[in-house]
């Protein structure tokens, strides 16, 4: 069976940052959907049965379904992905997750994790379904995956009220921020998070003056450097000397890879060279008790 390497020495993690700030004069808003309100807090441990099923939002761009809710101590954030691509570009590559507490799109508090990773290889087979259980093929990228997913456990944060830094996934910061990701027994990639309030608005608990206060969370997911563009080394690993059946991957909508060429338009593989950003902007919920 014909398949692709991606090593951890080729598809090396570039050095650039897409996180979303930066950018005061663009994404303004007045029109905010209204924010969930949290019954009870999230525990977070990679698991998406807290959350709401399906996920009420999902970004066809970026092939993530993501959800936001808060109660009134913390904001808590959750984004899932099922297509193997999206998951080998965010365990490989990185995401960044930001909040912007004015709800435009200038986030000034950054959560990047997974770090990226440069040293597990990855092999991605051509031409078979990804949930097809008589392809071996196919398992081992399961296994792969969620070995990197399980290893990924370190952090860093920017721009909180007393944590900035790096940090392991087991440690207690000192803001109370706490991440994980994790691939579940329905082989989707779990991303939450929970955020305190205080470590962004500098108070323990949102009061009534504080509903549909506007804000934003914006998932960043890094594109993996492109070997066919212009003047581009071939660092990305990806072979472009294999075919592909063009079958269905994964059951998800995700095609069979072709070879990497910048020529071919509708080459699924040009996905994974695509940085995007995911913005959902949104009011804080609040609930007198």
């Amino acid at each position: 069976m014909k398949h692709k390497v991606i090593a951890g020495v080729c598809l090396s993690a570039m050095v650039f940052n897409i996180s979303c700030g930066g950018s005061r004069h663009s994404g303004k808003s007045k029109n905010f959907i209204p924010g969930t309100w949290q019954q009870q807090p999230i525990v977070i441990d990679g698991n998406s049965t807290d959350w709401p099923s399906p996920y009420p939002n999902f970004d066809a761009k970026s092939r993530i379904a993501y959800a936001t809710s808060n109660d009134k101590e913390n904001l808590y954030i959750t984004m899932e992905a099922g297509d193997e691509l999206t998951q080998i570009k965010i365990l490989k590559q990185g995401m960044t997750v930001s909040i912007d507490t004015g709800g435009n799109k200038d986030a000034a508090f950054h959560i990047n994790f997974p770090l990226p990773n440069d040293t597990e290889p990855i092999e991605l087979p051509q031409g078979t379904r990804k949930n097809d259980p008589a392809s071996l093929q196919g398992r081992q990228l399961d296994v792969k995956l969620s070995k990197i997913a399980r290893d990924a456990n370190q952090f860093s944060l920017e721009g909180f009220n007393g944590c900035s830094g790096g940090y392991m996934v087991s440690q207690t910061t000192p803001c109370g921020i706490k991440v994980i990701s994790r691939i579940d027994d329905y082989k989707e990639l779990v991303w939450e998070a929970v955020v305190p309030f205080k470590a962004i608005y500098n108070k323990s608990v949102i009061t009534a003056q504080d509903a549909e206060r506007p804000i934003s969370v914006c998932f960043a997911i890094k594109g993996f450097k492109n070997p066919g563009a212009k003047n581009a080394d071939n660092s990305s690993g990806i072979s472009n000397n294999t075919s592909s059946t063009g079958s269905n991957m994964n059951g998800r909508g995700s095609q069979g890879m072709r070879p990497a060429s910048t020529r071919q338009p509708d080459n699924p593989m040009q996905y994974l060279y695509d940085n995007t950003k995911t913005w959902k902007q949104f009011g804080l919920a609040y609930k007198q008790e």
